[in-house]
């Protein structure tokens, strides 16, 4: 009996009722017997039932009588939708299979619905957005935020955020990569067949890391001797890649979750680094791990609202509310002081975020800069970046790079 249908539904049921996020949800819901082509076809579905969840959500809406209570056949008719538009499914196949989800989910109930309903949806092939949020596929006040953030840029913003993501690699100082070469960053490459070099990433050659992200090590530039944190790390990428540009420093690792510390811990292994100190601790109180020397720089990219990876992970836009942003700003300004007084005079800071939303960007910045006098921030200059007047720019979709944001601040 093939339960694909089941398993989705669960999984977007998990996503959207239970909050879970979706590798969570995928991670709980599908066996570990089931074979690897299901679970391939399974999760593409589910992404782009959530990538779509607002048009593919109003296709079958359109044809109920009254509003749908049940909240698991929601999700089923939902990835039925998908499985038409975005995995060329036969329509037959479709409506068969969700029939017979709804026996596997004990909605017998459900059949003669869905059957109706999905016999419909699939045949009308005049649906129009009712609303920007169908439109676009993103939440309104998600909306609202780009265009008075991005007024030129937003219709881009939200129209790469729909879109798979590319693979980006970078190899270790010295190793060749496959794939297309960063005209302007050393060992980052671009999978154009968006295909693993497994032997590279076995062997310790290789770390998955956007293109954007890779920025961030290269612009703070490690040198030999430096004392340097990374305040918040998992899962250690940009910690990685310091210690590959320069091996010689002292890096000191912080991060508050337990199970990502061991990410961190297992890719220094892989990659044979090594880290000075490596602290289960909070950035935003380093009084219950600092052990009083100062640091020469500090890398801070700050938990945040991920607006600028949405394409990487497109539950983020449906689980994330608006009141969130208030919580996530201060738990920044917090981080952001916290470590501007671990830094010695004449020292770096970088400020990072992925999120295109200024609240956590540049006026975050300005905010600190107001009420640090003894800052400054450092001009910089990034190609294929968005220079703003306290820091820049990387907008999702734009040189095939995710949404960052980066500032140089300089302690006098």
């Amino acid at each position: 009996m093939n339960k694909n249908r089941y398993y989705g539904s669960h999984i977007l049921y998990r996503v959207l009722i239970k909050h879970e996020h979706l590798k969570t949800a995928m991670k709980t819901t599908l066996p570990n017997h089931l074979e690897a082509q299901d679970k391939a076809w399974i999760q593409h579905v589910c992404y782009m039932s959530l990538r779509h969840y607002y048009s593919l959500t109003a296709r079958w809406q359109k044809f109920l009588h009254k509003p749908l209570k049940d909240q698991l056949v929601s999700q089923l008719l939902t990835f039925s939708m998908a499985q038409k538009i975005y995995a060329q499914v036969p329509d037959h196949a479709i409506v068969n299979e969700a029939v017979n989800a709804a026996g596997q989910l004990k909605k017998t109930w459900a059949k003669g619905l869905i059957n109706t309903v999905l016999k419909q949806s699939l045949a009308d092939d005049d649906f129009q957005a009712d609303n920007e949020e169908q439109q676009y596929e993103h939440p309104s006040w998600w909306l609202a935020m780009l265009k008075k953030d991005w007024p030129d840029d937003w219709e881009n913003i939200a129209h790469a955020n729909n879109q798979p993501p590319p693979l980006w690699i970078r190899t270790k100082p010295g190793i060749d990569g496959p794939g297309q070469a960063h005209p302007h960053l050393n060992n980052a490459y671009l999978l154009t067949d968006k295909q693993l070099p497994l032997e590279l990433l076995k062997a310790g050659h290789a770390t998955v890391q956007d293109a954007a992200a890779q920025w961030a090590a290269h612009i703070l530039k490690p040198n030999n001797g430096e004392r340097i944190l990374d305040a918040c790390a998992a899962p250690g990428g940009k910690a990685t890649h310091l210690l590959e540009l320069n091996p010689h420093i002292q890096l000191d690792i912080v991060e508050q979750d337990k199970n990502r510390l061991q990410l961190i811990k297992d890719n220094l292994k892989r990659l044979q680094l090594k880290a000075n100190r490596l602290i289960h601790g909070d950035a935003a109180e380093p009084n219950t791990w600092y052990q009083g020397q100062k640091y020469d720089k500090i890398l801070l990219d700050v938990p945040c609202s991920a607006s600028g990876v949405v394409r990487r992970h497109p539950d983020i836009k449906l689980l994330r509310q608006a009141q969130d942003m208030h919580f996530l700003t201060q738990l920044q300004t917090s981080i952001l002081q916290a470590s501007a007084d671990l830094l010695v005079s004449g020292g770096l800071l970088l400020y990072a975020t992925c999120s295109v939303f200024q609240a956590e960007n540049e006026r975050q910045i300005k905010r600190f800069l107001k009420a640090n006098p003894n800052f400054e921030a450092q001009i910089m200059d990034v190609p294929e970046s968005l220079p703003q007047k306290y820091g820049l720019q990387f907008l999702p979709g734009r040189a095939d790079m995710d949404g960052f944001y980066y500032c140089l601040l300089k302690k006098s």
